[in-house]
């Protein structure tokens, strides 16, 4: 597991963030048995981004992608938006296929929620620090109780 701080170059950061907190930006709650309480939206699945993202949030997503992983393949790229005060998330992984693959929680808020794995570790949701993992670890978001979203970027991947 890998914690880094200060992941995005700052202005990319920051363009992102506005990017999903702007009025316009759609937000889901796809409300589905077990899924956690909170709005998403699927940025990019199966080999492509949603048509319902601006350039923007796509030449972000692809600096990530490009310059702060190893990956020779993205699986999926999603933003959570969790409210403030929602239950806990159930354990879980992220991806489960046979080959290897690595998750990567980018936070984009600074709040008291944290992730947490099967074996104790916490992370705390501090702004622009991303913590990257095999995707077959067992982990759960915990809400804030101090911001009124907890918002996150989830990209799985291929690593090289």
């Amino acid at each position: 597991m890998q914690i880094l701080p200060n992941f995005l170059k700052f202005y990319i950061y920051k363009e992102l963030l506005d990017q999903f907190r702007d009025k316009s930006f759609p937000w889901h709650y796809p409300q589905a048995a077990g899924e956690p309480e909170q709005y998403s939206h699927l940025l990019y699945y199966d080999h492509q981004f949603s048509k319902s993202i601006n350039p923007t949030i796509m030449r972000c997503l692809q600096s990530l992608i490009t310059d702060n992983l190893d990956a020779i393949a993205t699986l999926r790229v999603k933003v959570n938006a969790t409210p403030k005060n929602a239950p806990d998330q159930e354990w879980h992984t992220d991806w489960q296929i046979s080959t290897p693959n690595k998750t990567c929680v980018l936070y984009l808020n600074t709040n008291n929620g944290y992730t947490e794995f099967e074996d104790g570790t916490k992370v705390e949701s501090v702004a622009n620090t991303a913590v990257i993992f095999d995707s077959n670890l067992k982990h759960r978001g915990v809400p804030a109780t101090d911001v009124d979203r907890r918002l996150v970027l989830n990209v799985n991947y291929f690593e090289k």
